[in-house]
């Protein structure tokens, strides 16, 4: 065992020698005829003579040299992904190179004339292993090197390390694998040839089919395959998907590919970003529903995937909130404070209307409607005459002329007549609360009665129209059983202020009379 370690040892330290003997060298430099890169707009570089200058891309497995063009000078570097991108001014002669780990490669002079503005493509071998140009059976395969992907065939100009090397070459079920030996004894003025050869390898492979649920990203091997699922043929072996979606922590799943068979994966969903709602309300115990459809005890903090919400409130007694609006933020607690209003079922600003019978002499149906500013109050109100009075008989009256003489004889009889009262009523006043469902109004207003006659016995009739004007005072007493809906009682005194002629002879011979004690009860309905 000792033996073996020790000429392992040797052998390794033989190859480091020999590799640091060799140096670093130029394997290849030529023109790239078709390369635009230092006559392009952005990418070309001026001189300090005003004048385009070459660039030469130089392809080296490390990094950390630095570069003398002797007396032309250097006019600019720049690390590229894989590659160095030099500046020299046009006819540059020579190059050094130096490096700290590597050395220094003195004097090297370009085997073909620098021109401005064109491009130039430089090897340099550090002296510990050699170029090669990988290619596969199959186009287009994925190219692994030491397990390390590289890209798909060809891979041009790929740097090996001396020593032992297994390539792979994989495209669909085509596999294949070959192993290879860097030596020093390689050809160091080109690029080693490798080519994978591939079979298939079908009997290796098993149908796969990812599902996740929310419709998640499936990723597998840096790609997004799909949303929600993908189906693919996979070579035996274990791999692992991951899940993503935005507004989530991703999740990655392992699985095992049985080849000849068919592979149901369920992958683990991606878990929600989550923040909490907390909502305090006065009066607390408020009915919320989240989202138009889904109960929430509001008197607890929730924990909730992130995004918006919309919450309605319902409390009897107090007026509904609906519409509120909560952005959930990830790992952020959201506080809200919501008040809310109780009901006025005494409102202080509405419009109603509403119907009721008064009650007095001649009463009837009473049609009312009106409006409430600020608890100041106007209601026009219009009673129908349903009762009857009495019989009122109707004679004439003695008449004479100017010099006395009796020119109709009175007490003659004409017509018996009963009447109805309908009265228009215009009244004003102020509101007061007195509870939550009772209020007042104290009222002033102006009445319009007028009597409309029947002829009950006789050919005329006599007092139809007669008319009354009056002075009211009153009040308004409403109870609210229910928001927007009123039953009212409303006293009133209204006196007499004036009365046409037919109205007065049918008071003088009746017990009919103007004004007097009503009292009007019924519902009213406000918006």
């Amino acid at each position: 065992m000792k033996k073996r370690l020790f000429a392992l040892t040797f052998f390794c330290l033989t190859i480091a020698m020999h590799a640091m003997a060799q140096g670093m060298k130029v394997v290849e430099f030529k023109l790239l005829e078709n390369d635009l890169t230092a006559n392009t707009r952005g990418t070309e570089k001026m001189d300090q003579n005003g004048e385009r200058a070459a660039l030469i891309k130089i392809q080296t497995p490390e990094r950390g040299f630095t570069f003398d063009g002797g007396s032309l000078g250097i006019v600019a570097t720049e690390e590229h992904a894989g590659e160095i991108w030099l500046y020299v001014p046009r006819r540059a002669q020579k190059l050094i190179v130096q490096h700290p780990a590597f050395g220094v490669m003195r004097d090297y002079f370009y085997p073909i004339p620098v021109s401005g503005g064109r491009t130039y493509e430089m090897l340099i071998d550090i002296g510990t292993g050699r170029y090669t140009n990988i290619t596969s059976q199959v186009a287009g395969s994925t190219i692994y090197v030491d397990n390390e992907r590289l890209g798909e065939a060809p891979i041009y100009n790929k740097y090996l390390n001396f020593g032992k090397h297994k390539i792979e070459a994989k495209k669909d079920r085509y596999e294949g694998e070959t192993e290879v030996y860097i030596t020093t004894n390689d050809d160091t003025k080109k690029a080693k040839a490798i080519n994978v050869e591939q079979r298939d390898m079908s009997d290796h492979f098993g149908d796969v089919m990812v599902t996740v649920d929310n419709k998640a990203d499936i990723w597998f091997e840096g790609k997004n395959m799909g949303n929600g699922l993908w189906q693919t043929q996979l070579r035996e072996g274990t791999y692992i998907v991951e899940t993503r979606k935005a507004d989530c922590d991703s999740e990655k799943t392992s699985f095992t590919v049985v080849a000849q068979q068919k592979n149901n994966i369920e992958a683990a969903a991606p878990t929600p970003h989550t923040g909490r709602l907390s909502i305090y309300t006065r009066p607390r115990n408020a009915q919320a529903v989240l989202n138009g459809s889904q109960p929430i005890d509001l008197t607890e903090t929730h924990t909730l995937p992130v995004g918006t919400y919309q919450i309605s409130l319902t409390r009897k007694g107090y007026v509904d909130k609906s519409g509120l609006e909560y952005t959930v933020r990830h790992n952020v607690t959201t506080r809200d404070t919501v008040t809310m209003e109780r009901v006025k079922y005494v409102k202080p600003q509405t419009f109603y209307f509403g119907a009721g019978y008064t009650a007095r002499q001649l009463g009837g149906v009473t049609a009312l409607a009106g409006a409430t500013y600020k608890n100041i109050d106007l209601q026009l109100s219009y009673t129908f005459g349903l009762g009857k009075s009495d019989e009122v008989p109707w004679y004439t009256q003695e008449l004479k002329n100017d010099y006395g003489i009796v020119t109709q004889e009175g007490d003659q009889y004409l017509s018996t007549m009963t009447y109805k009262r309908s009265t228009l009523a215009l009244k004003a006043g102020y509101q007061f609360e007195l509870t939550e469902r009772l209020g007042i109004t104290p009222q002033l207003g102006v009445e319009m009665e007028r009597l409309s006659g029947t002829v009950e016995n006789g050919t005329n009739a006599y007092g139809d129209g007669a008319t009354a004007y009056c002075a009211s005072v009153g009040a308004k007493l409403v109870f609210a059983p229910i928001e927007r809906v009123y039953a009212f009682v409303n006293p009133a005194f209204s006196v007499a202020v004036s009365k046409d002629d037919n109205f007065k002879r049918i008071a003088d011979n009746s017990d009919i009379k103007a004004g007097g004690f009503m009292i009007t009860m019924g519902a009213i309905f406000n918006f």
